[in-house]
């Protein structure tokens, strides 16, 4: 699945693909508004159908809220368009409110409908204002859970933009590992990279410790930063960056045509899924969701 449009200041590409365990159901779900410059993946949590009502649910309540604020925002009659002058708009509270009240649907909304109160999901979801005078962008990325943010510079190599509500970042607020330890253990290929304490590490890794309608509301983390002409951006849930290393992603990223990196990511990412734990510990089957943004010269 692939998108262009000449008058959207960035070319995306985007695919999603169910766990093969239960290929009828995708319980990651992904928002993508090109007229106002908002995406974001979400993953569900809580089994059976919940993860996959929690996920959409949240795309819902997303999608409903940023509109009515950027409508309140800009005024307009009718249609709507991104962001601009970025320095008008608290861009940083926008997200935070609308997170928390996608979270509060989860847990009414979507609970109704799933039957069950143990459902959850994941949220990584960035939002673009164009600085006027200028082809740069502002990128306000929030974040719940352990679905992620990269950017990727013309110049330079793969950064983070995130960091997971997860086990190894537990490890690293209470002091017993620190985060160069963390990425050791959080990019390891193989057991024999990896001593046994380790070892236990790294399987725990994908515990998160919050999601949107958990029991308590979440924490929302922010973060600004510039985008210029030739970045991408890439919006994945574990089922990407578990299975793929940094290095490896980054590789895809730099070396595939921006409409179809996403695909490329999600064929790699299954393709890991099926190895052998002989040849890897990264192998993990799971729904797998990218969408990587390359901002237009």
């Amino acid at each position: 699945m692939r998108y262009i449009h000449e008058q959207y200041p960035f070319v995306y590409s985007h695919h999603s693909t169910a766990n093969e365990r239960h290929p009828k159901r995708n319980e990651d779900s992904t928002l993508r508004d090109d007229m106002t410059g908002l995406f974001a993946v979400f993953d569900g949590v809580g089994g059976s159908s919940a993860g996959e009502i929690a996920a959409q649910t949240a795309v819902q309540a997303a999608t409903h809220t940023w509109r009515y604020m950027v409508r309140q925002h800009q005024k307009r009659r009718n249609g709507y368009t991104m962001l601009e002058d970025c320095e008008t708009y608290d861009i940083c509270s926008m997200l935070e409110r609308l997170i928390l009240e996608a979270d509060d649907k989860v847990r009414t909304d979507g609970a109704q409908r799933a039957g069950t109160d143990d459902l959850a999901t994941t949220v990584a979801l960035a939002a673009f204002c164009k600085q006027p005078g200028t082809n740069q962008y502002t990128m306000v990325s929030a974040h719940v859970g352990d679905s992620r943010i990269y950017l990727l510079p013309e110049q330079g190599h793969l950064q983070r933009l995130t960091s997971d509500d997860g086990f190894l970042t537990k490890l690293i607020e209470n002091e017993i590992i620190n985060e160069e330890h963390a990425l050791h253990i959080d990019q390891a290929m193989r057991v024999d990279e990896l001593t046994d304490i380790e070892y236990r590490y790294f399987r725990l890794r994908g515990g998160i410790t919050q999601a949107l309608g958990g029991p308590t509301s979440p924490t929302v983390h922010i973060n600004k930063t510039m985008i210029k002409p030739a970045d991408r951006i890439l919006l994945c849930t574990d089922g990407i960056h578990d299975n793929l290393t940094d290095e490896e992603i980054e590789s895809i990223l730099r070396n595939n045509p921006r409409t179809s990196v996403a695909r490329v990511l999600v064929d790699h990412s299954r393709q890991r899924s099926h190895e052998d734990c002989t040849r890897t510990i990264r192998a993990k089957p799971d729904d797998m969701s990218a969408i990587v943004l390359t901002c237009r010269f």
